[in-house]
């Protein structure tokens, strides 16, 4: 009996163990719009870390006021192949992000694009699935 009643434990601690990566993921067709938009800025952060990249931007709109812009690419991982890196950018820089906002309005977001003043384009889709895609206009 105990036998039995340790091998029960054993496989219901080997299923959570397995399952918590699936339940730990998530999609983002409940959190961003479908169509995406496009925002003019300045880069205030760009942090290079797990499990999302951040892209912290600045667009300072008609009427003068500032919105704050935090968007999400994906893992540095996947980023480095899209031809992104730690130093791509820095505060300061002119940049337009093309990007899926959230669906509750808020100024986030999941980054497609970015373009820079000086026509650069870093895109979150790599080229063939695998290299860089980093390119001049």
């Amino acid at each position: 009996m105990k036998v039995k009643l340790l091998a029960a434990l054993v496989l219901a601690v080997g299923m959570l163990a397995i399952s918590s990566p699936v339940v730990a993921h998530h999609g983002s067709a409940s959190t961003f719009e479908s169509k995406t938009v496009n925002a003019k800025g300045v880069v205030v952060d760009w942090l290079w870390s797990n499990p999302h990249c951040l892209l912290k931007v600045d667009e300072t709109l008609d009427s003068g006021e500032v919105r704050h812009w935090v968007v999400e690419t994906q893992a540095p991982a996947n980023m480095v192949d899209a031809g992104w890196s730690k130093t791509s950018f820095k505060p300061g820089d002119q940049v337009t992000i093309e990007l899926r906002p959230a669906k509750s309005g808020k100024p986030v977001g999941s980054l497609s694009k970015v373009t820079f003043a000086d026509g650069r384009v870093l895109s979150v889709e790599r080229q063939g699935g695998i290299g860089v895609d980093l390119y001049n206009k």
